[in-house]
């Protein structure tokens, strides 16, 4: 049950002390600055892709300069169109785009120790394996589980604990 952490290149720090903190909670995680295949090929396009659905979440860094990056929103649509577990962590005050409303939004160390907390409940209860041979049934049992985990989480993160 990976964690794909998507960031901009600029917020890197940030993305690899989140990083560092899930890694800490023994969470595993792909970071692409630690992948040396992400950094020598020409079609990173397709090891995004692979990586992406290898992994049950991702976690989006977003921070202003999110908005000049192409990468970010590419990665958030991959891990959509493959029912991936979605939130994203904002970082300054900037307002984040309306379209990540849909996901949990964490913004800070507590929101960040709910995620992990999700996280564990997830695996405990084994609702966020990989689907890639899941029946069209079991597809949607995916998503109806993945929606849970969204909405928890969102009402964990507005109550405060």
């Amino acid at each position: 049950m990976p964690v794909f952490i998507s960031y901009r290149h600029t917020d890197r720090v940030q993305a690899m002390a989140i990083n560092a903190r899930l890694k800490l909670a023994n969470i595993k995680t792909y970071l692409d600055v630690l992948d040396t295949e992400s950094q020598q090929t020409d079609d990173i396009t397709a090891v995004i892709t692979r990586n992406i659905t290898e992994c049950t979440h991702l976690l989006a860094v977003v921070s202003q300069e999110t908005a000049m990056s192409w990468w970010v929103p590419f990665e958030i649509g991959e891990a959509t169109i493959s029912d991936r577990r979605i939130c994203s962590y904002k970082i300054g005050a900037s307002a984040l785009p309306l379209y990540l409303d849909k996901w949990p939004k964490l913004s800070g160390d507590t929101d960040l120790d709910f995620f992990i907390d999700a996280y564990r409940k997830e695996a405990m209860l084994e609702r966020s394996t990989g689907i890639e041979s899941f029946s069209e049934s079991a597809r949607g049992t995916y998503k109806s589980n993945a929606d849970l985990f969204h909405d928890q989480l969102k009402n964990r993160i507005r109550r405060g604990y």
